[in-house]
């Protein structure tokens, strides 16, 4: 059970990596295609709290969706941490 519960950890880590480093390039690739319509928009999180930005054109969806990823990633992250305490009071 632990052995598996290391490989799931592993591979969302890697995959996560490996999507951030995937967003970059095709922020920079997308960046040197288009020059006269830019819209960019994000998240940053500090401790818990995440700072939302938006700019162009597009910003303002920019901003919900980003919103929107902001809240997923709190709930997956509540629902990690209490799984991970069930297999902890379990052991």
């Amino acid at each position: 059970m632990v052995n598996s519960l290391k490989n799931v950890v592993t591979t969302l880590i890697f995959v996560g990596i490996v999507l951030c480093f995937l967003g970059v390039a095709l922020l920079l690739i997308g960046s040197f295609l288009t020059f006269d319509n830019f819209s960019a928009g994000g998240v940053i999180f500090i401790g818990p709290l995440p700072i939302v930005f938006g700019s162009g054109k597009y910003g303002y969806h920019l901003i919900w969706i980003s919103l929107a990823i902001a809240v997923l990633m709190a709930v997956v992250s509540y629902l990690v941490l209490k799984r991970g305490k069930e297999v902890a009071t379990d052991i």
